[in-house]
């Protein structure tokens, strides 16, 4: 077994509590901080980490064990797999092409050419094609390895939309939105069984939903019974009455069998209004900070005491990130939580300082809540 140290589960069980309370708008003495710490020691590639599954979960458990001793209050032990956001497109005929050793991979090129070529696709098998054998052996390995002490994330599929523009190519994708209804709505049918079935693996070999952070990429701990999670990165481009049509309905399938947990888009939100219009009670959003910022306040209204915002702080210093929560609450409070994301990737003495000034922040944002 990997695990080397332990993991201190009473003390988990209350920090879950807390987000399970946070999600439902209960008080809260403060509100929880995510401290994503991404140090790399051994100086691992992002084509090492996402290729190598021994080196991936080296690379996870140094991070876990640091922030399990290091962040004083919060921190959720959880497990990021992570091959790529391709995985899908190449189970439906992509290639996968790695720019460089230092970047995510993507796909060389479109693989619809023509309308008609939506109704000749072929479902791919889940648990054989393309990259999905890749990611259930990771799967594997990382439970057996962890004795399944730790919550895992399920494959990080680049949302159902967000599949359909890598497979047509964003010019077609986008003209098709306008242009061919039908074919549009039954090739995002077919993705999203897709991702359906696949996820129903991923949670057979976790040995249950609740060993799951997500049905998708977010790896941090989500409530039980809202596990559920989509990506509409694509809906940046396109207006609310295209969101309903083609977002909203296949978006529910997700939900309505997993359970209405999050949605994410970087940003910016034109339909960031009708994000919580979906059939289940939309727990939330995850969205980019830096592209969503200005959307805040016109969003506060419509999630006003029943939706949450995480909020990713990826292009940010912790100290920026630290001044941009501020900026939300300022913005959002008492109406709507925002939780912080805060990615730290130089490794520091100052964790333990760093957090006490966001539990600052977050006992404030907590004291306007519920006063």
């Amino acid at each position: 077994m990997a695990l080397k140290f332990d993991i201190p589960h009473g003390e988990v069980e209350r920090r879950k509590d807390v987000v399970r309370r946070v999600w439902d708008y209960k008080e809260v003495d403060h509100i929880p901080v995510c401290f994503d710490l991404k140090y790399n020691p051994g100086g691992i590639t992002v084509r090492e980490e996402l290729t190598d599954k021994e080196k991936q979960l080296e690379l996870r458990l140094y991070n876990i064990e640091k922030s399990i001793n290091e962040i004083p209050d919060d921190y959720i032990p959880s497990c990021f797999l992570n091959i790529g956001c391709v995985g899908v497109d190449v189970a439906y005929g992509a290639e996968v092409f790695w720019e460089d050793e230092a970047r995510n991979p993507y796909i060389k090129k479109e693989v619809i050419n023509k309308t008609e070529d939506i109704f000749k696709l072929q479902k791919p098998d889940v648990r054989k094609d393309g990259m999905f054998p890749m990611f259930l052996d990771l799967m594997k390995y990382v439970i057996k390895e962890t004795e399944g002490y730790i919550p895992v994330s399920c494959l990080d599929n680049n949302g159902i939309t967000g599949v359909a523009c890598d497979l047509l190519g964003a010019d077609r994708f986008y003209m098709m939105l306008l242009d061919d209804e039908a074919a549009m709505k039954h090739l995002l049918d077919m993705i999203s069984d897709t991702i359906i079935e696949f996820t129903d693996v991923c949670i057979e070999i976790a040995g249950g939903i609740n060993n799951v952070t997500s049905t998708d990429w977010f790896y941090f701990w989500t409530p039980e019974g809202r596990k559920g999670h989509v990506s509409c990165d694509a809906s940046a481009n396109y207006g609310p009455q295209m969101f309903k049509k083609y977002d909203i309905p296949f978006n529910n399938k997700i939900f309505e069998k997993y359970g209405a947990g999050l949605l994410h888009n970087c940003g910016p939100n034109p339909c960031g209004l009708e994000y919580p219009e979906h059939s289940q009670n939309l727990a939330g959003v995850n969205l980019a900070y830096k592209y969503s910022k200005d959307d805040f306040a016109r969003m506060k209204k419509a999630y006003s005491g029943k939706n949450i915002i995480y909020i990713i702080f990826d292009n940010e210093s912790p100290e920026e990130a630290l001044s941009g929560w501020k900026t939300a609450m300022e913005i959002l409070s008492p109406d709507v939580i925002s939780i912080p994301i805060v990615f730290i990737a130089e490794e520091t003495d100052d964790i333990a300082r760093l957090y006490e000034r966001y539990l600052k922040v977050g006992k404030e944002y907590a004291r306007r809540v519920w006063r």
